[in-house]
């Protein structure tokens, strides 16, 4: 059963005060203080953490975020700036925590993206880990697992920055829950373990809930359910204990499934009972789809297929409309079974599809198996014996049992390795005791001999002395060179981003001539309303050139306007016959992923000016950005559709025209120092392309990017 991360919402809200203050006493500090300054921030989004109704703490998050959009803006003092715009952060935070309770998973994205970006822009590491766990928590909700690992890993980088044991510690507990989920049980301990041992010296419970969950789930999938329920009854009296409702409707559910997988059938109808009328009450469909698959399985248990079915048939349209495909995934293969067994063939083919076309999807190694086991069967008995053969096949493949003994192996291990620790510790400590209390009690006796052993003991201290000086004068010469190394490595490296700023500087020149050139063209022709609109284009994009000048990277946002600007600006000096398009692949952050600036632009240029600007007919340019799997490169392909090298080269030479590629030089310079590091091969590839009688009908230009 996928059990989703269900946020503890005043961690999520903020972060900053974890004990917070009483409403009541908040109420009325806020009251006695009407200023809009930085001290009523602070106030309310005190009162935003002690409140648990969403509907009244939403209200003060909206009066914070008027104040924090307004003096963020209009304060001169740069610390009160900072802490104006920190507010507006958690600000959007909140308002995503809001559309996440209301299950607008979409929305809530939007509002986090808000936040990491503003707190990123201020080297808010908190924050900026906060507001990417939650997006990592958004996807989880809409099934998409992949985003999930991506946004979570991101956040613990931000967290360890932020140094607050607390934020490591969640966001160590949600990427055990994301390894789990994708089958890496090693790394899902791994991670469950680091954020225990944190939670256990903050004294944190809500942590030490969530974490006992992790491993309870764990252990559920490895089918040692007696465990899992000692896990689960941990986390129980926690949540009843801090009220919190949505983990305790969680943990109910998992008791509930967990005591079904023992045959304890009394024990989880009693749980899911429970965890059903309180999801009802809080009219989340999340829980409540739970409840009745967890229903479909009991009755299914009890050897009442038409009560499950009924049950079943309610959740996986629960579980289809908020997208999860996980649960989706289980309930149908559940009813292809039922169908099966009860003859309808057509209805068991359907959810034995549905079942194995999402498991395929989720990756879930036992719901393949199980899909594909039903669908043979299925297939078998309307002797379809090919399908039946192939199916059966892919059940066949997949070794459950082995996959979850290896596992289990290692959940024992990894926990009772944890558990060893702490007793070896408290056994290290009691000798240490003993030790000293044994070496007191010789203390006089070695008195008694001390003044026959004096000559050996001057002649030991003496010889010790020595050695300890030998050993400092090796420790600082070691020292010394260490600090050598690294001013060696720093010289090293100013000098290399000096040769970067170098060639930047030569290149944005030579870009303003050209386009002072393509200006001058238009004034000579008399077109003055074209130039007019042609220099305007250049004086903003002028502007964008030297705000990016200065910068080693920039988002490839930035880029790709600057580029926008710049063909827009070549566009007029064709006769309507040219167009072009720029994208960019959906697995490149443009906001987050950088290149250097100006870096495409001449290869554009040159695109433009040798490949097009001679072709007759529609002129055509494509530039697309694309990322390599192991995120080390950004890839740039330049396609255009003009005359292509050779005759460009030929058109050159007739004119003889000496014109040096300067720019191109320029960019083969910046990429090579770039790799450095990196060390990869043929930065910038050029080719022809040619059509289906082997002609040349354009140039195709691919510029590897390392990413530093």
């Amino acid at each position: 059963m996928n059990l989703r991360i269900i946020s503890i919402f005043f961690f999520l809200i903020s972060g900053n005060s974890f004990f917070a203050q009483s409403s009541n006493s908040l109420l009325q500090k806020l009251k006695n203080h009407p200023q809009q300054d930085t001290l009523r921030c602070y106030f309310l989004n005190e009162l935003i953490e002690a409140e648990n109704d969403q509907n009244i703490w939403i209200q003060y998050n909206q009066e914070l975020y008027k104040i924090a959009v307004e003096k963020s803006k209009s304060e001169k003092n740069e610390t009160l700036k900072k802490t104006y715009t920190k507010y507006l952060s958690i600000s959007y935070n909140n308002e995503g925590a809001f559309q996440l309770y209301h299950e607008a998973f979409e929305n809530a994205i939007q509002f986090y993206k808000k936040s990491y970006r503003i707190a990123s822009g201020i080297k808010y590491h908190y924050g900026s880990a906060l507001a990417l766990q939650n997006i990592g928590t958004a996807f989880d909700y809409l099934g998409k697992m992949d985003s999930t690992l991506v946004y979570m890993k991101r956040a613990y980088q931000f967290a360890l920055l932020s140094k607050n044991k607390q934020g490591i510690a969640y966001v160590l507990t949600d990427l055990g829950y994301v390894y789990n989920n994708l089958g890496n049980n090693s790394l899902s301990i791994k991670y469950n373990l680091q954020a225990l041992k944190l939670f256990e010296q903050l004294n944190d419970s809500e942590g030490l809930e969530r974490t006992n969950f992790a491993l309870g789930r764990i252990f559920d999938n490895q089918k040692d359910f007696k465990t899992s329920s000692a896990y689960y009854t941990k986390c129980l009296a926690i949540n009843r204990k801090t009220n919190n409702k949505e983990r305790l409707v969680l943990v109910l559910n998992s008791l509930a499934a967990a005591n079904l997988n023992a045959n304890k059938i009394e024990e989880a109808l009693k749980f899911n009972k429970e965890a059903f009328k309180l999801a009802s009450q809080m009219d989340n469909v999340d829980f409540i789809a739970a409840s009745h698959k967890n229903y479909g399985d009991i009755y299914l248990k009890q050897h009442q297929p038409e009560q499950a079915k009924t049950h079943y048939i309610k959740a996986a349209e629960l579980f289809k409309k908020i997208n999860s495909d996980i649960n989706y995934s289980k309930v149908a293969i559940k009813l292809a079974a039922i169908y099966f067994a009860q003859n309808n063939s057509e209805k068991a083919l359907e959810y034995g599809l549905i079942g194995y076309n999402l498991s395929q999807k989720t990756k879930y190694p036992s719901d393949q198996k199980n899909a594909a086991d039903i669908l043979s069967r299925i297939y078998a008995n309307q002797k379809n014996y090919e399908k039946a053969f192939y199916y059966q096949s892919i059940a066949s493949d997949i070794s459950e049992k082995i996959y979850f003994d290896e596992s289990k192996d290692i959940a024992l291990k990894a926990t009772y390795n944890y558990e060893t620790e702490k007793k070896e510790a408290s056994i290290k400590a009691l000798n240490q005791k003993n030790q000293i209390a044994e070496l007191e009690s010789k203390r006089k006796t070695i008195m008694l001999y001390l003044a026959l052993l004096f000559f050996l003991a001057v002649t030991s201290t003496a010889y010790i002395l020595f050695s300890r000086f030998k050993e400092r004068k090796k420790n600082e010469l070691l020292q010394n060179k260490l600090v050598e190394a690294e001013k060696l490595l720093e010289a090293e490296k100013k000098v290399t981003e000096s040769e970067l700023k170098a060639l930047k500087s030569q290149m944005n020149p030579h870009f303003i001539f050209n386009a002072l050139n393509s200006i001058q063209m238009q004034f000579m022709y008399g077109d003055k309303l074209a130039a007019n609109e042609q220099l305007n284009n250049f004086t903003y994009l002028t502007r964008q050139i030297l705000e990016v000048s200065g910068k080693k990277q920039i988002p490839v946002a930035d880029e790709k306007e600057i580029l926008t600007k710049y063909l827009e600006l070549e566009k007029l000096r064709f006769n309507n016959d040219f167009s072009y398009t720029i994208s960019i692949s959906e697995s490149i952050d443009e906001d987050y992923h950088k290149i250097p600036p100006m870096l495409i632009q001449p290869i554009v240029e040159n695109s433009l000016k040798h490949g097009l600007m001679h072709k007759k007919g529609t002129k055509n340019l494509q530039v697309h950005f694309e990322i390599d799997p192991e995120e080390t490169q950004i890839t740039c392909t330049v396609i255009d559709n003009g005359i292509g090298r050779e005759k460009s080269a030929a058109i050159k030479a007739k004119n003889q025209t000496q014109h040096n590629s300067f720019s191109t030089q320029l960019i083969e310079q910046r990429l090579q120092l770039l790799n450095s590091k990196t060390q990869l091969r043929e930065l910038i590839t050029y080719s022809d392309i040619l059509n289906e009688q082997d002609e040349v009908c354009g140039t195709k230009v691919v510029i590897r990017i390392p990413i530093v």
